[in-house]
Formats: C-alpha cells, sequence, structure tokens
C-alpha cells in the first residue's frame, strides 16, 4: 500500500516538506532552483567517481609518482582571460566553506612583511591560488552554476537530446512567471525580466554548451588547457593550466550528473519551482532535496565491492563524451540523458486525472493511464496498478518498480504524483547512474596509453596504435632540471598499425633531463581531441595500459 494518505497530494508534500521546514529553520533558507545539490550530492558524485576512475593511477604512472589526485596545483590570476577571471572570483567568493574548495590564497590574500605569522597561513606566494587536483576538479563542479542562470543548458529536448535547443514540457509556467523566478531565485537580471530578455522558458541545450567554444568551462576549453599543460615550456604554465583543465572537467561532470535527473532530461522547468513549505519563496526540486537531508556528501546509497570498481576502471561507457550524455553507451545501452527521460517520471510531466473504469483490469487501468507519457515499452511492458480497484497506489513497471503514486479524488478522477517510494526508487537508481559517467567521464578524459616498447640506449619506441583515432601524432619533448620543455620531433602514426619512431633525443639530455611523449588524436567518429602525456625515466622500458584488465575473480560466473 502507498505511503500517502488519502489527501491530495499537492497538501500532503506540502505538509512534509513544512515539517522539514521548521526542523530546518533557520539553514533552510529561500535558494535557487537547482537539480542534485552543489556542496553536497554533486561533491559526493565527483569524490567517489575520481577514486573509482583511473585517472590517479595513470596520471602518477606518467609522470614518475609526481602528479595525483592529491598533488597541490597553482592558477596564476594574471594569465587568467576575462571571463575566467570573473568565474574564478564569483566561485571563489561564493563557495561554502564546508566544501573544502575555496582556494587558498588569491589576489591580496598576503598581508605586508611585518603582518603576525598568524596571518600568512592563508597566504600563496605570488597572489596565486592553491588546491589539490582533486579539488580544482570540485571547485569546477561549484563554477558551474556561477551564476546559477548556467543551469539553463543543463536541460535537453527529450524527443531529441541532440537538438541545440529547448523548450519546457509537461505542465507549463508563463514566460512572465518563469522570467521573475529566474531573476529571484536563479541569478538573472532585473532588467532581463523587464525587457521580456530572460529566461521564459527554452534555451540552449546540453548539446550546444558541448559544441560551445566560447564558454570558458565547455569542452573545447578543458582540451585546449590540457594541450598547454604538455606542451608548454615553462613547469608553472603547465601546472596553471592543468589545473584549469581540472575546473572544466568538474563543470562536466556537473553537467552529466545534472543530466540522470528525470526533469533535467525530460525538459521540465515546472519540477524546479514546487514548493517545498509554507513559505511562498521557498521553492526547488523536491528529490534534490531529499538527496541533500538524506545522504549529504559522504554517505550517498551507493554500495560497491573492490572487485567491481577494479572490473570497472578504466573502461569508458560510451565512445565519446557526446555520447555518454546524449547517445547510447558501447553495450547498445542509452546515454544518460535517455536513460532518465525514457525511465522515469517528473513531478512536471506526469499523465493528466484520468477516468477509469473499475471494470478495467489492473493492467489496462495502468496502459489507460500512463498512455503518452513518453517511457521506454520495457518499462510498460507488464506495468500495472496496484493495488486495483483503489482510492489510492502506485502504477508499478513490469519488474516492480513504482513509477508513480495516485489518488481518487472526489469526483471520480485518478490523479498521478510522486511519493517518497517513488523518489526513493529514482535515487537508488539515478545516484549510481550519475556516478557511472561520471567515472567514465574522468577514464575518457584522461585515457591510456597503448603498450609501448622503448629502448632508450637506441632511441626508438615500437607500438601498434588502436583504431579509434584519426590523424594521431607523437610529440617528443625534452625536458631540463628545471621543468622546461621543448619539442624536438614530431612523428604523424598510423592507426591500426604498428609503428616505429626513432630519433629520441636522449642525447640532448642534460643532468636528470627526461624525455617526454605526448600523443595528440581525435577520436574516430566523434571529434574529441585525445591527449595523452607520459614522462621517460632514463630505465624505461615498457609503458603498459594504466590498469591493467582486471583478472577474473574465482567465484566469477
Amino acid at each position: 500500500m502507498p505511503r500517502a494518505p488519502a489527501v491530495a497530494p499537492r497538501r500532503r508534500w506540502r505538509a512534509l516538506a513544512l515539517s522539514v521546514a521548521l526542523a530546518l529553520a533557520p539553514t533552510l533558507a529561500p535558494d535557487s532552483a537547482r537539480a542534485w545539490d552543489p556542496s553536497t550530492t554533486h561533491l559526493g558524485l565527483t569524490d567517489r567517481a575520481a577514486i573509482e576512475s583511473a585517472a590517479h593511477l595513470r596520471w602518477m604512472a606518467g609522470s614518475e609518482f609526481q602528479r595525483g589526485l592529491f598533488t597541490t596545483l597553482r592558477v596564476d590570476p594574471d594569465r587568467l582571460k576575462r571571463d575566467e577571471w570573473r568565474l574564478f572570483m564569483q566561485t571563489a567568493s561564493s563557495a561554502h566553506a564546508s566544501s573544502g574548495v575555496r582556494p587558498l590564497g588569491g589576489p591580496g590574500a598576503c598581508p605586508g612583511a611585518d603582518a603576525p605569522p598568524t596571518t600568512t597561513r592563508y597566504c600563496v606566494q605570488g597572489d596565486l591560488w592553491q588546491l589539490t587536483a582533486i579539488q580544482w576538479m570540485e571547485f569546477g563542479v561549484l563554477a558551474e552554476l556561477v551564476p546559477s542562470a548556467r543551469e539553463v543548458h543543463h536541460f535537453v529536448d527529450p524527443e531529441d537530446p541532440t537538438a541545440p535547443r529547448w523548450r519546457s514540457r509537461g505542465e507549463s509556467l508563463s514566460p512572465v512567471v518563469l522570467r521573475s523566478r529566474q531573476s529571484r531565485h536563479n541569478g538573472a537580471s532585473t532588467a532581463a525580466r523587464l525587457t521580456r530578455t530572460g529566461f521564459s522558458g527554452d534555451g540552449p541545450s546540453a548539446a550546444a554548451w558541448l559544441a560551445s567554444d566560447e564558454d570558458p568551462l565547455a569542452p573545447a576549453r578543458l582540451f585546449e588547457h590540457l594541450e598547454l599543460a604538455y606542451l608548454s615550456a615553462e613547469p608553472e604554465v603547465r601546472e596553471h593550466h592543468f589545473a584549469l583543465a581540472l575546473v572544466c572537467t568538474g563543470a562536466l561532470l556537473h553537467v552529466g550528473q545534472d543530466l540522470a535527473l528525470p526533469a533535467h532530461a525530460r525538459a521540465d522547468v515546472a519540477a524546479f519551482f514546487r514548493n517545498l513549505s509554507s513559505h511562498r519563496a521557498d521553492r526547488g526540486l523536491p528529490l534534490q532535496e531529499l538527496a541533500r537531508l538524506r545522504f549529504g556528501r559522504s554517505d550517498l546509497p551507493i554500495a560497491r565491492d573492490a572487485a567491481a570498481i577494479a572490473r570497472a576502471r578504466g573502461v569508458p561507457l560510451a565512445a565519446n563524451i557526446e555520447e555518454h550524455l546524449l547517445g547510447r553507451y558501447l553495450d547498445g545501452g542509452d546515454g544518460v540523458a535517455r536513460h532518465a527521460a525514457a525511465r522515469f517520471l517528473s513531478s512536471g510531466t506526469l499523465p493528466a486525472p484520468a477516468a477509469l473504469d473499475p471494470e478495467l483490469s489492473d493492467t489496462a487501468a495502468a496502459a489507460k493511464l500512463i498512455e503518452g507519457g513518453g517511457l521506454d515499452p520495457v518499462e510498460l511492458e507488464g506495468a500495472r496498478l496496484s493495488p486495483w480497484p483503489a482510492e489510492r497506489g502506485y502504477l508499478l513497471s513490469g519488474a516492480g518498480r513504482p513509477l508513480l503514486a495516485f489518488t481518487t479524488d472526489e469526483d471520480g478522477f485518478i490523479r498521478a504524483y510522486l511519493d517518497d517510494a517513488v523518489y526513493d526508487d529514482q535515487l537508488a537508481q539515478l545516484l549510481p547512474r550519475a556516478l557511472d559517467v561520471s567515472r567514465s567521464l574522468l577514464d575518457t578524459i584522461f585515457s591510456t596509453w597503448p603498450n609501448i616498447q622503448v629502448r632508450m640506449t637506441a632511441g626508438t619506441l615500437e607500438f601498434t596504435l588502436g583504431e579509434q583515432y584519426e590523424s594521431p601524432e607523437l610529440l617528443v619533448l625534452t625536458q631540463a632540471a628545471d621543468g622546461a620543455r621543448a619539442i624536438k620531433l614530431k612523428v604523424a602514426l598510423l592507426p591500426g598499425k604498428r609503428n616505429r619512431v626513432r630519433g629520441l633525443p636522449v642525447n640532448e639530455l642534460g643532468e636528470d633531463g627526461r624525455v617526454v611523449l605526448v600523443l595528440r588524436a581525435t577520436r574516430k567518429g566523434g571529434g574529441d581531441p585525445v591527449l595523452l602525456e607520459h614522462v621517460l625515466a632514463p630505465d624505461t622500458t615498457e609503458i603498459t595500459p594504466m590498469p591493467a584488465p582486471a583478472k577474473p575473480t574465482a567465484d566469477a560466473s
């Protein structure tokens, strides 16, 4: 039986939300309408994704153990572009201290020479910003909502996720109401509301953001920074750009995690303005609030053993970034947005009230109620109302999942709504999905080298390059003892063939010098850049894929 009493769903939800609000007051204040909570759920997913991915292992293997998730990196404010400067300043000032991603240092952080020592503990030499690698990634997670109106490009057209624009579906709010709420809650300007130029129910989609070369956090900037992080001459410039690449990576993870939510994937704007309490300005997405209050940052309900993590580590789910978010996985499954739109309902896209004949079977009644809901036929095959006929109950999928709750009003109409049981099921399924896509995106961006045979004394490399690359090129650099790099050799490679590279500049190395390899290519069919870096120690004889394929366990079937 449903957990809900036989009252209107809106009244029930308001009563529940009001009790939560009173328990949390005054900490629960009106805030912008968001998906997962950035400081808890988003950061928790990013923490887990970074640890479960192969990024740390690959960075360590390619840098002589000098770079990992917890390596300190510095960003130079003087090297930032105008849009990057504005974003950094706003994010650094707005990041909550408990998030752990407020950078040390920055302009004006260092007091004068005569200041007491205790006042210099947050000072970084040269007014640079400083965080660890994983913290810069988390900084990017928060930066993706600075201002929070950036969330407009976290939506897709549910009928065509690759479309460059989307329009609000399901329950509609008037353009006037949307502009008003956007200006009040989401950082849009009052001028935009008065001139009717602000958000009014449509906008550029996640697909448009993925293709953007102007947004400071878009993937195009990510790969631009990553290339400079490997090829720039000065070590401090490489460090600066690697940190910025991680900030962009965090923004990408944020977008991917949001697209795991039905409201984002189904373009349901109204879902983000549900009343959470009796205060008319206290609006938001109930699913986001439940995740934040129940799990915080560190208690996400995603249990996986070490063997399962090892099997997935380093293995991409999709061929490229767009396929992860908007397309199909390599195993034929839906990318994260398609999956969320086809398997789950949001509050604004529930079926309209319907008068159902009590003589209908439970399956026929379910089919009539959910008709036109846009769900995958797999979910609807065998779906039924349970119990039926009844004043209240659930619409269960063929697998027994509660897709929605229903109640019968005084006029005999069946009205659908979402309650705790439905939200529990969504959280149990969507949070692991968001973690999976985040882990896989990291393993795609920071992919592994092929197996390479290295003969340092002869100055040669020999390896077979996979066919997944287009226009691959190997750049060979020297790195001096002070970290300065110089490109010495560029070699066009043959995908799918055995390649031999001669003439490594081993004789040009000074004391403590190194040869550095950088592979530059694009992914076949997807167009995403591929950028790999590896520092060769003097005794290197082989570069191996990292991590090695997981060995099957004794009890594996």
